[in-house]
């Protein structure tokens, strides 16, 4: 039974372990591919040291960690020093609820954040803005707390009460017992929390997703839009710095705890503390105290971006939409606030037009640029949502092709100005998939490649693949098409993988899955990866054209600014820089002189026209609608 439980643990430490020794191997390898080490170099850690845009992310991340884990770790003490002194029917009760945000699911906290703080900030105290560095701050000292409450209270558990009530018959008052005989005992208890919401806050993603406003941001939230692309090595190297710095955390906090339990063996004094808890105490004020100097200095700098006058630029896109300079790209944003060194670009992004549309509803944050798709673009400006644009800012509109205007979403162009178009079809495997098999949209259906296909997680376009299928409108509101659309998805369901959005990328490189449907741009980063992968359009059934534009929302505070970075992006050669990075198709003809030859004869990218006959775009429908079609997906997609 031993050599069985030894045999366990180490099983357990190998799962835990294997995955953070490749992240490490792999921040020192030359090649870029995990699975094989091509040679040592520390090239990663130099390009991260350049790399002034993740440094600040990394920064934002351990200023708001340490503010947070400060807080959380002496409120937290307090606190659970003050239910350790209450009755035990009382003491249950306020344990249940301390531990709630612990035991809740961390997207239930999130949302629940957000909402609270948008309703404080723009309905009670009347803010534009409620979402900031403060309600992050907040939120993170929120679900902190908890977890160094349950590390304090056994240690007040376990300490000896006389030890107190000897203390206090020698002249000390509660006061002075507390700092000196309560604290040394929860020491340990204290640490260990302290180092738990550490590595919670740095760690966290989804609540900081929703409470995270425009103007401050972590490494986490950033690094969840890098799935459409490959990770880069640089990345690597920061996990690994982080990693390194927890370890040598614990294993610092380890032995100085063991030290203090040996001298206590020695029969020292127990109100007097050991040498190494001492030392230890003082390592700890000093941390605490460099974390707080430099959260706040890093804040009040943040807060300064620019120095005085410059303007801050919201742009609020979808991830990796932007050529950011990696893989040899241009850095546009850089590029931009070169051009116009008065302007300061606060970059964010959204994983969907839903997303970005909540975020924009509920209030909360101030945005001055957004790159909606078409029927999202519709919904908004029915809803008054956008401002109209002023084209004399935005000459370079000249170059978006007619093809590109008078879009039924803005049927007047005062709304919007295109920035990418592309296709829906069928990705599959060549390797795996029977070419005689890649027909049409049934393939989705297929039931001998069951278990390895993979559909839209969203809605619309779910419902828009079976109703190009079934020779339906993909803008109906017909309650029994719309009907016999779901039951085609239930029947779906059985030979699907999952449904996924940009989970793809990773699953379809991988050989994970063979047959999903996606967007013809995503397309041709995968066939990057993995050149086994192939394109179709079910041109004789019909799919899915799609334009996303640039828009102004009614929240923007800085217009011109805005109009200035549309018209930025609207240069030719910008675009087709931008277009060789994002693989997106580019609604302006003459940026495809300045694209890679290959990409601007592409027939993914750019189909020919009588490729182009049944294609068709999703308009708004109306909120009825939109809601049934939403209960129908969810009703199959949850179903057992």
């Amino acid at each position: 039974m031993k050599h069985a439980n030894r045999a366990l643990t180490v099983l357990i430490f190998i799962f835990l372990y294997i995955p953070m020794a490749v992240l490490i191997v792999a921040s020192f390898n030359t090649g870029k591919d995990i699975t094989h080490f091509d040679g040592f170099t520390l090239n990663q850690y130099l390009e991260l040291f350049e790399d002034d845009s993740l440094l600040n992310l990394l920064a934002n991340s351990l200023i708001i960690s340490s503010l947070a884990t400060a807080t959380a770790t002496v409120f937290g003490t307090v606190a659970a020093v003050g239910i350790h002194n209450l009755k035990p029917r009382l003491r249950k009760v306020a344990m249940s609820l301390t531990n709630i945000p612990m035991t809740n699911p961390d997207i239930v906290t999130g949302v629940s954040l957000s909402l609270l703080f948008v309703f404080v900030g723009t309905r009670m105290l009347g803010q534009r803005e409620s979402l900031t560095f403060w309600t992050l701050l907040i939120a993170h000292i929120t679900f902190n707390l908890p977890y160094v409450v349950l590390n304090v209270m056994p240690k007040l558990h376990q300490m000896d009460s006389s030890l107190v009530d000897a203390a206090m018959d020698l002249g000390c008052t509660p006061l002075q017992s507390f700092f000196k005989v309560t604290i040394h005992e929860i020491m340990p208890g204290i640490i260990t929390g302290a180092i738990m919401a550490f590595t919670m806050s740095l760690d966290d993603f989804v609540i900081s997703y929703f409470v995270t406003g425009m103007g401050f941001t972590t490494l986490p939230v950033e690094i969840y839009s890098y799935v459409k692309k490959p990770i880069q090595p640089k990345i690597y190297a920061m996990f690994t710095l982080l990693f390194a710095l927890i370890f040598l955390l614990m294993v610092a906090m380890n032995i100085l705890q063991l030290k203090g339990e040996q001298n206590k063996k020695r029969n020292r004094s127990a109100v007097s503390e050991s040498k190494g808890m001492r030392t230890f105490k003082k390592v700890l004020a000093v941390v605490v105290s460099a974390a707080l100097v430099i959260g706040v200095g890093s804040f009040i700098l943040f807060t300064r971006v620019g120095g005085e006058g410059q303007i801050t630029l919201n742009v609020y896109n979808w991830g990796q939409y932007i050529a950011d300079g990696s893989d040899g790209s241009m850095d546009l944003i850089a590029e931009f606030e070169r051009r116009y060194p008065g302007i300061k670009v606060n970059y964010q992004t959204y994983d969907s037009n839903e997303t970005m549309y909540s975020k924009l509803v509920n209030g909360g944050i101030t945005v001055d640029v957004i790159i909606p798709s078409d029927y999202m673009i519709a919904r908004m400006r029915q809803e008054g949502m956008l401002l109209e644009l002023d084209f004399d800012n935005i000459p370079n509109y000249r170059y978006i092709d007619e093809t590109f205007r008078n879009t039924s979403y803005d049927p007047e162009n005062k709304y919007s100005v295109p920035y990418t178009w592309g296709t829906v079809g069928i990705i599959y495997n060549s390797k795996y998939v029977d070419e005689a098999d890649v027909t049409g949209w049934e393939l989705m259906w297929n039931h001998k490649y069951a278990g390895k296909i993979l559909m839209f997680d969203n809605s619309r376009d779910a419902f828009g693949i079976t109703q190009y299928m079934l020779g339906y409108d993909v803008n109906t509101t017909d309650k029994a098409e719309l009907q016999h659309c779901a039951d085609k998805l239930a029947e779906q369901k059985p030979v699907l993988q999952q449904y996924v959005m940009d989970q793809i990328f990773a699953t379809m490189q991988n050989e994970e899955a063979w047959i999903a449907a996606y967007y013809a741009g995503d397309y041709l980063v995968m066939a990057e990866e993995n050149p086994d992968l192939k394109f179709f359009l079910p041109e004789h059934q019909g799919f899915n054209l799609f334009i996303d534009a640039m828009c102004i929302p009614s929240c923007a505070q800085e217009k011109e600014a805005a109009e200035l970075f549309i018209n930025f992006l609207c240069d030719p050669e910008i675009s087709a820089a931008n277009m060789d990075w994002v693989c997106y198709s580019t609604p302006i003809s003459e940026a495809k002189q300045y694209l890679d030859p290959e990409v601007a004869a592409s027939e993914v990218s750019y189909p020919a026209a009588e490729k182009l006959i049944k294609a068709s775009s999703y308009s708004f429908l109306n909120p009825e609608t939109t809601r049934l079609v939403e209960e129908l997906f969810m009703n199959v997609r949850n179903s057992q």
